[in-house]
C-alpha cells in the first residue's frame, strides 16, 4: 500500500522505547569515559563530603567550635554549651561524653579517697592510665581533664576538711557552750573562792599576832 509515493511502515511502540533507551545508554557511556567529567564529579563528591563532616563536627559554625575547644582544654561544658554542641556538631556529642564518663570516674575516686595524700596517690594512677593511651593528643585532652577535676577538687571543702594522712585524723576540738546562767554561776563561784582566801589570810595573821 502505498500512501504519497511511500510505503507505509508500522511501528511498534517497543521498539521506540528499545531506541530511547540505547540513545540515552549510549550518552551515559560517552559521559563516563570522558576523563574530565569523572574528575569533576569525583571532586564534587569529595567536596561535598567534606562540607558534611566539617558540619558534622561543627568546624563552620565558631560557636560549636569555640565550645569544642574549651572542652579539649581540659573545661566542662555547662548543659547548655553541650545541647548547643548536640545540635550544631552531633559528630563529637559521643567522643565528648565518653571523656566526661572517664572524668567522673576521677572525681568519685578523690572524693572517696580517705586523706589528701590519698587524693594524689589516685591523681597519679590516673596519670599512669592516661600514659599508656596511643594517641597523642587523646592523652593530652584527657591529661588536661584530669588536672582540671583535681584543681577543682582541691577548692572544696570537703578536701581541706580530710586529713593529711589516714595516720593523720584532724581532731575537733570540744566546744563547750557558755550561757549567761553558766558564766553567773561561774562568777559567782570565784568571788566566793576570793573571799573565802581572804578570810583565811585574817585569820592566819590574827592567830600570829595573838
Amino acid at each position: 500500500m502505498i500512501i504519497g509515493g511511500s510505503p507505509f511502515q508500522a511501528i511498534h511502540p517497543k521498539v521506540i522505547k528499545q531506541e530511547k533507551a540505547q540513545n540515552l545508554k549510549t550518552v551515559a557511556t560517552d559521559q563516563i569515559t570522558d576523563p574530565k567529567q569523572i574528575l569533576k564529579e569525583a571532586i564534587q563528591h569529595q567536596i561535598a563530603e567534606m562540607k558534611e563532616a566539617q558540619t558534622n563536627m561543627g568546624e563552620d559554625n565558631p560557636k560549636a567550635k569555640y565550645l569544642i575547644e574549651k572542652f579539649k582544654s581540659g573545661s566542662k561544658l555547662t548543659p547548655k554549651e553541650m545541647a548547643y554542641v548536640r545540635k550544631n556538631a552531633p559528630g563529637i556529642t559521643d567522643y565528648i561524653n565518653q571523656i566526661m564518663r572517664e572524668r567522673e570516674v576521677m572525681e568519685l575516686a578523690m572524693k572517696s579517697a580517705p586523706s589528701k595524700t590519698d587524693v594524689q596517690i589516685t591523681t597519679i594512677r590516673f596519670v599512669k592510665q592516661i600514659e599508656r593511651h596511643p594517641i597523642p593528643e587523646e592523652r593530652e585532652i584527657r591529661a588536661k581533664h584530669l588536672a582540671d577535676a583535681k584543681h577543682t577538687y582541691e577548692q572544696t571543702e570537703e578536701y581541706k576538711n580530710k586529713p593529711n594522712t589516714t595516720l593523720d585524723k584532724k581532731k575537733k576540738p570540744v566546744q563547750v557552750k557558755h550561757d549567761e546562767t553558766s558564766k553567773q554561776s561561774t562568777t559567782v563561784v570565784l568571788e566566793a573562792y576570793e573571799k573565802a582566801s581572804l578570810k583565811k589570810v585574817e585569820i592566819a595573821i590574827n592567830n600570829k599576832l595573838v
